[in-house]
């Protein structure tokens, strides 16, 4: 049995068709791993810019806006986004200000945020609305507001599902996962833009 494992391990020859299949489903097996996280990252960055456009065309907005605006503003999302899942999808949007009582700035600690309205989300469950506390645990992320300035807070949420069937592939052992490799089907690229109105600030009205 060695002197037969032997001779297999020096033997040299072998057949250029054979030895070419292998290479190629190796080599075709790498491009589409490659492809599958190019595709990845160009998903995450289309979101990213979904994000910012509708954050930039509510900053620039100078009548009031609701609820019925928000809505349609998901679905300017959706399609620069390209989403093949609407209802995955969700929006939530914050108006904060800066109480101009005192002349300290806000930064979410020393002096807090305020709720310049009631948080609203496109999310139909599973996503809770902003409070006064829940914004200011968000401080890190919020710039630094003068008295009396406001921001708008838009955050997005987008389900990836790879489109190579790559994604939660596991080996169990003894009942348990023993390792995992690929990307998670339950990909979610969230996004946290804060921007300033461009003129007037920003207000709600919740029949809009």
């Amino acid at each position: 049995m060695i002197r037969l494992l032997r001779k297999f391990w020096r033997q040299t020859d072998g057949a250029v068709v054979f030895e070419g299949l292998f290479g190629s489903l190796l080599l075709l097996g790498w491009y589409a791993i490659a492809f599958q996280f190019y595709d990845v990252f160009r998903m995450r960055a289309q979101v990213l810019r979904a994000s910012y456009t509708v954050a930039d065309l509510i900053s620039r907005e100078r009548n009031a806006i609701g609820p019925t605006y928000v809505t349609g503003l998901k679905k300017v999302f959706d399609y620069i986004s390209n989403t093949s899942d609407s209802d995955g999808t969700w929006l939530r949007l914050t108006l904060i200000s800066c109480s101009a009582q005192t002349s300290d700035n806000c930064d979410g600690v020393s002096k807090a945020f305020t709720l310049a309205a009631p948080s609203y989300t496109t999310a139909t469950s599973g996503v809770s609305v902003h409070t006064t506390t829940s914004i200011n645990a968000e401080h890190e992320r919020i710039p630094i507001l003068a008295p009396g300035d406001m921001a708008v807070v838009l955050e997005s949420s987008y389900p990836y599902f790879p489109i190579l069937d790559i994604g939660d592939m596991a080996l169990l052992l003894d009942g348990e996962t023993w390792t995992q490799q690929g990307l998670s089907s339950k990909l979610r690229f969230s996004n946290f833009v804060v921007t300033r109105p461009r003129g007037p600030q920003t207000v709600w009205n919740s029949t809009k």
